[in-house]
């Protein structure tokens, strides 16, 4: 099928029609992600690309910029140096009405006025001021950055201009373990193997007295109370008996 140009479907003529459970046939959505680069960790420095006209841009346009800013930003920013999202999504579904093109076209076919049409594509609306592409990095790589969305810009019909601002970030990082001072705090244990460890020294008592068949064990006396208490039963009596 040959590709018409973007042109025809720049401008808002109708109302979006965005209910595809009604038509078959609806062309998948080309764009892969919406979002890139490095998504666990905040960032203070937000550039926004924003379009100046209202308009409709086509998904194969937006992946098209969204590739091309992306390639930039991995070759001269690094892959963990920035977060990079998509901030619009193409839910009005183009229709068209075929008709034969060609000499002589008009006296084949000229096809029924206002028909509903089939399914060409999808956009996105967009109005003026709204921002398409954001990219999240650190103050050093903002020359770099610009230079990739003005890189990306090109492929979308509508002229547009960057925007720059300054995020108060927490300065967590989501998916890395939580840090206490320099060193990582180690995990805490669930509440039932806490209680488990508590319990194993009253059964290990337990299973002793099971084993001596006895309770506890009775005070021990001294060792020279003994000899003592041996000494009265030995010599008493025979001395008592030669007095």
């Amino acid at each position: 099928m040959v590709r018409k140009p973007g042109k025809m479907y720049r401008n808002l003529a109708k109302k979006a029609y965005t209910r595809r459970e009604y038509m078959g046939g609806v062309p998948g959505n080309k764009i892969v992600q919406f979002e890139m680069g490095n998504l666990s960790q905040e960032f203070p420095t937000e550039v926004d690309l924003i379009v100046e006209e209202t308009c409709q841009i086509r998904h194969s346009s937006l992946e098209a910029a969204r590739i091309s800013v992306n390639r930039k930003l991995l070759k001269d920013v690094g892959r963990t140096n920035f977060h990079f999202k998509v901030r619009v999504f193409p839910h009005h579904v183009l229709r068209e009405n075929k008709q034969a093109t060609g000499a002589g076209a008009d006296r084949v076919s000229e096809g029924m006025r206002l028909a509903f049409g089939k399914a060409v594509g999808t956009a996105a609306r967009v109005e003026s001021g709204q921002v398409i592409f954001t990219v999240y990095s650190t103050a050093q790589y903002l020359d770099k950055i610009k230079a990739a969305m003005r890189n990306g810009a090109h492929k979308l019909p509508s002229p547009s201009h960057l925007k720059v601002h300054t995020i108060k970030v927490s300065g967590r990082i989501i998916a890395a373990p939580k840090i206490a001072g320099d060193k990582i705090a180690a995990p805490v244990k669930p509440v039932e193997e806490t209680e488990a460890a508590a319990a194993e020294p009253a059964e290990d008592a337990k299973g002793a007295d099971h084993k001596g068949g006895k309770g506890p064990a009775k005070a021990e006396p001294a060792k020279g109370a003994e000899d003592a208490k041996g000494a009265d039963h030995k010599g008493g009596a025979h001395k008592g008996g030669k007095k």
